[in-house]
């Protein structure tokens, strides 16, 4: 068991975001070697699948010949753009016998949590605060070799605790089977919202809706990853003389959060292929989805670690720890609180705002069309939450205050009214933990007015690892809340503009 010397070698690939938040540990701590796992490895993954696509190949060149002239024109840029991508050589993590506790703590028991052993590798997946109480629900994944000793701890400690999964591993199996007759059943490509799809599929996926729908989408790649991927957005838009109002949607900036990005997909989706249904919806805005801001540690997730957080860029003061937290590295209140300054934490802010080629894509696709937005949404999971501008400081509140949260009162009523699933809703520092440098306070700071983030499903049943079939219901329900939302955003600039 550890003492309370274990806040002097805090977590080096933990989320102890609570912890950074209460005991303020954003100064440096010293790093640990011996508490480094495989993940850090320095090898790229290789992310093509050769098979699938050539499998695909035909039937695109007959019925969607334009859909093949983008990609041939796309791989031929690429080919120039991007070295060959290793095989990995690492073997993948096994996280067989981890189990996942969810607990009540109250806030004076933090130190009760901070005394389990880190080095034996207990995490905390997620902190969510109980309304405006002292107490806390604090969800712990537990090594098979701690599982005893931890729950040694909540007896002593009167902490309620319940067990909600009993081995990670086979989770994360069964998250990762498709059913290969839903899949093969598109003519152009393999996207469907039953199962959790690779990067190519989602790219192929964009490029198929660009070609089909070109009076409405177009795909632009705003960047490269560190491992040199490509960053795609996609642009939905009639067209037309008129200058409309903006909504920006992006996924995936935490490498783990597998629903995000199939969220964004969905949202792009319905805009597109069902966009008759919601005319309005069209009529009104023009929508930017960025669905993968970390393509690099979406791949090592799929490939390697499913748990893997951050982006997979290696600094030369480093080289055994990889990666930055994306969404703590804009350059808005940038490492003022709930980040840390080592390397091999999970809440890395990066050596200086924008270090990271995928955050600053991400801020020069907003800078350039910041006249036009008037909606970031950023998605993320999990624990159900609707947050609001700050994350970086509960003590402060955006001046447009009272419209953010008259909105996100609307989108979360539609969630509820749509699935019965109940997200929570306020500034993000007070409802969840502190994180300076992230993408929300940074979109507000540049004069996105309604600038969101959103935590998606579930509130700790399976967490990270959610079903696969829980991804068309959450995308569903998001949907629903978006078309409430931008009827309460065009309501409040006409006001505006007649006002």
């Amino acid at each position: 068991m550890a003492t309370g010397q274990t806040l002097s070698r805090m977590l080096p690939m933990t989320t102890h975001v609570c912890l950074l938040t209460l005991f303020t540990l954003s100064t440096a701590v010293p790093f640990n070697p011996k508490s480094l796992r495989a993940d850090h490895s320095n090898h790229l993954l290789q992310y093509h699948h050769q098979q699938q696509q050539e499998a695909l190949a035909d039937v695109e060149e007959q019925l969607f010949p334009s859909l093949s002239q983008i990609k041939s024109t796309r791989n031929n840029i690429n080919s120039l753009q991007q070295p060959q991508q290793q095989e990995a050589t690492e073997a993948p993590v096994s996280y067989a016998g981890y189990k996942l506790f969810k607990t009540d703590v109250q806030e004076q028991l933090f130190p009760v949590v901070d005394s389990l052993d880190v080095e034996a590798g207990v995490e905390v997946w997620s902190c969510r605060k109980k309304g405006r109480s002292n107490h806390y629900e604090m969800d712990l994944l537990t090594p098979p070799h701690a599982v005893r000793e931890v729950r040694q701890v909540f007896i002593e400690s009167n902490v309620t605790y319940q067990e909600v999964i009993d081995d990670l591993q086979r989770a994360i199996n069964m998250e990762g089977t498709t059913d290969e007759i839903i899949i093969w059943n598109r003519p152009a490509h393999p996207m469907t919202w039953h199962n959790y799809h690779t990067l190519d599929e989602m790219y192929q996926y964009m490029d198929y809706l660009a070609a089909e729908f070109p009076q409405l989408v177009t795909v632009e790649d705003i960047g490269m990853s560190f491992e040199k991927r490509p960053l795609r957005v996609a642009k939905v838009s009639t067209g037309g003389p008129e200058v409309k109002p903006t909504i920006f949607i992006d996924g995936g900036i935490h490498a783990r959060e597998w629903v995000s990005p199939a969220t964004a997909l969905f949202i792009l989706h319905r805009l597109v292929e069902f966009g008759w249904q919601e005319p309005q919806l069209l009529n009104r805005f023009d929508w930017i989805i960025l669905p993968m801001v970390n393509p690099d540690g979406y791949v090592y997730t799929q490939k390697h670690d499913r748990l893997w957080r951050k982006s997979r860029s290696n600094l030369d003061s480093s080289p055994l720890c990889s990666g930055v937290d994306l969404n703590r590295n804009f350059a808005f209140k940038w490492s003022t609180g709930g980040s840390s300054p080592q390397p091999c934490s999970s809440v890395y802010g990066g050596p200086e705002p924008f270090s990271e080629p995928e955050s600053r894509a991400l801020r020069d696709i907003l800078l350039k069309n910041k006249k036009q937005l008037k909606v970031y949404i950023s998605l993320h999971a999990y624990s159900e939450m609707w947050l609001l501008p700050y994350a970086y400081t509960d003590a402060e509140k955006p001046d447009n205050y009272e419209d953010l949260y008259n909105v996100s009162v609307m989108g979360v009523e539609t969630i509820r009214n749509t699935s019965g699933h109940d997200y929570r809703m306020g500034q993000a520092a007070e409802l969840l933990y502190r994180a300076s440098g992230n993408s929300m306070d940074y979109a507000h700071s540049i004069g996105i007015p309604f600038s969101f983030s959103l935590e998606l499903r579930d509130k700790g049943k399976f967490g990270f690892i959610l079903p696969k079939e829980e991804i068309e219901p959450t995308g569903r329900e998001f949907f629903q809340a978006m078309k409430t939302v931008s009827e309460e955003v065009y309501q409040k600039l006409q006001a505006t503009s007649t006002g």
